[in-house]
């Protein structure tokens, strides 16, 4: 007897759109894709200013901006970060699943400044080898009141909330999807750097090693121009990202910022050397600020290499859509990419 598999393919579910929702402090970020074994597809993707809103604006922003991309999907993928937050790689012995879930618990009460039982708490059990005594394990844990705030806004603005992820998380999954062919033997550093908060995320080869938030971003680049050169915060952010002439000035008023986000970097660097006695090979920037006026020379005098860049839509299929208008704003869709790819 001979199968139909034409039959049982017409009858199979359609894999359903995906929509990655990108709450930031700045902007917030939707992209929709269709799911493929191979490549994704882009249906569409946009952004819109949010800072200074309060939070049924937000809602409403994230509202308009679905209907202006003809959204199709209900569910949205989100995520957190922020000292609200405790993400970590932490190594522990082999052990049954009911013990790992009360291991792991204890051991996230003593890194959370707040109560356990305030707290939402996920791990994931990483690759081990058959014959190590011990496993990695990635857990998350944050505080209640936050994830039921974001997951509000989504569903004041119409929408359900699918996934609830980690902005690192989010930006390291882009990254690996976009290097499908990661020198597992190398370290990559990739540093999202938002409005508020700058994402590090650690990758030996294509494996999480050492995520952090660290509270400096773009925003207080933009106060130290404005300080400094007695500009209004609107004119000191367009002098950041559209500096022509003035990227020597721009440079030297955001020294000191800067300086205090890179001793924070080389501290993650150095906590992971101490850990796995493996320094940075190459390191990856993405975010809006990442093509601030002098960056390149900032990295180049603090850790002796300059950062690359990537473009996390590299890895789409976009058969009716026109990314290169984007230019430099594909930068800051590394996370909602990372989230529509769950």
């Amino acid at each position: 007897m001979m199968i139909d598999f034409d039959f049982i393919k017409r009858f199979q579910p359609k894999p359903k759109n995906r929509v990655g929702l990108d709450i930031g402090s700045h902007s917030i970020k939707i992209l929709e894709v269709l799911p493929a074994s191979d490549k994704p597809t882009l249906i569409s993707f946009g952004s819109k200013k949010i800072q200074g809103l309060p939070r049924d604006a937000v809602s409403a922003s994230i509202k308009s901006l679905a209907e202006e991309l003809k959204i199709s999907a209900k569910e949205f993928s989100i995520s957190l970060s922020g000292p609200p937050l405790i993400a970590r790689l932490i190594s522990m012995p082999r052990m049954s699943s009911d013990e790992l879930k009360s291991a792991v618990r204890f051991e996230t009460e003593k890194l959370m400044p707040f109560d356990i039982n305030e707290c939402v708490l996920d791990f994931q059990v990483l690759a081990a080898q058959e014959k190590a005594s011990n496993t990695d394990v990635l857990l998350a844990a944050v505080k209640r009141e936050t994830v039921l705030q974001k997951m509000k806004l989504v569903q004041d603005a119409g929408f359900s909330v699918r996934v609830v992820d980690v902005d690192s998380f989010a930006v390291a999954n882009a990254f690996i999807a976009s290097f499908p062919a990661l020198d597992q033997a190398k370290t990559f550093a990739v540093l999202n750097m938002g409005a508020t908060m700058t994402n590090v995320s650690i990758l030996r080869g294509s494996s999480l090693a050492v995520v952090r938030d660290i509270t400096i971003g773009g925003n207080d680049f933009t106060a130290a121009i404005s300080k400094k050169m007695g500009l209004s915060p609107q004119a000191a952010e367009e002098l950041k990202v559209t500096f022509k002439d003035k990227a020597m000035d721009v440079t030297d008023c955001v020294r000191p910022v800067f300086t205090n986000l890179l001793d924070e970097i080389k501290l993650s660097f150095g906590y992971h050397e101490n850990q796995s006695g493996r320094g940075i090979d190459e390191i990856y920037v993405s975010g809006g600020s990442a093509d601030m006026a002098g960056l390149d020379d900032l990295f180049q005098d603090a850790l002796g290499s300059k950062p690359r860049r990537w473009d996390p839509f590299q890895f789409l299929r976009a058969p009716d859509i026109d990314t290169t208008a984007l230019g430099s704003l594909k930068n800051s869709f590394g996370v909602a990419i990372g989230l529509a790819l769950r």
